[in-house]
């Protein structure tokens, strides 16, 4: 029983987490296919500990509980204490900015970013870095752009096009590299952290002295020191 009400609260919890927006208890019971007066008891409960909020009688956001809760399991979290040292040194050595992501149950999240200079305004990094997280997590292409389009619904007509053309290089290649003009590179490969499908994404100007192939290279020596430590610790892809 303990555990079936665990689940209960934690698939709460998601729902109000995954939908960007306050939602109304009434409209919970829809997504999570459960009975009203459970939701409601269960999100009593939460609002409770504070792990969610009520903006007012009946709509919910994530709670300040919850919140703190994340930032104190971001600084004890095993993956990014792995990768925050080699993302760190390769960012100051190459002038790059930095971002991991992460992919499960069907939910982009980020996990990690470390910027040097301004990043690219636009939504190449983004989706690139997704689009490779679809691929690695095996999703097919299909249901990729889907998942995509749904985040962002803006996107423009030739950043689809784009995305089009390398949903099948990237789910053969398990890379995505693009170059726009002015040296504005991305490059971002994939990684797994105890099954769930992670992305390492490199994005910025690139410095005059270097090109992509090298900046390739040497990202790929910093995946490597990342799975190497997530193996050490037991974490990494089985």
């Amino acid at each position: 029983m303990k555990s079936s009400l665990l689940s209960k609260a934690g698939a709460v919890l998601e729902a109000v987490c995954s939908l960007d927006r306050p939602v109304a208890i009434k409209e919970l019971t829809g997504v999570l296919k459960m009975p009203l007066p459970t939701v409601s008891r269960l999100c009593a409960d939460l609002v409770a500990m504070r792990l969610l909020e009520k903006t007012d009688y009946h709509h919910l956001i994530p709670g300040i509980t919850l919140i703190r809760f994340g930032h104190r399991a971001r600084k004890l979290s095993p993956l990014i204490t792995t990768l925050q040292q080699p993302v760190n040194d390769y960012v100051n050595l190459s002038g790059l900015n930095a971002a991991v992501y992460g992919f499960d149950r069907d939910c982009f999240f980020h996990i990690y970013s470390r910027e040097h200079n301004s990043p690219v305004q636009d939504t190449l990094r983004y989706t690139g870095a997704f689009i490779v997280l679809l691929a690695a997590a095996g999703v097919n292409a299909e249901r990729a752009q889907e998942l995509v389009l749904a985040r962002y619904p803006d996107m423009p007509v030739t950043e689809k096009v784009i995305c089009d053309r390398e949903f099948s290089v990237v789910e053969q290649q398990k890379i995505l590299t693009r170059v726009a003009p002015n040296r504005k590179w991305m490059i971002s490969m994939p990684f797994y952290y105890e099954n769930i499908a992670c992305c390492l994404s490199f994005y910025g100007q690139g410095k005059e002295e270097s090109t992509v192939e090298a900046e390739l290279f040497e990202i790929s020596k910093v995946l490597s020191r990342i799975r190497t430590g997530l193996d050490r610790i037991g974490k990494g892809e089985e």
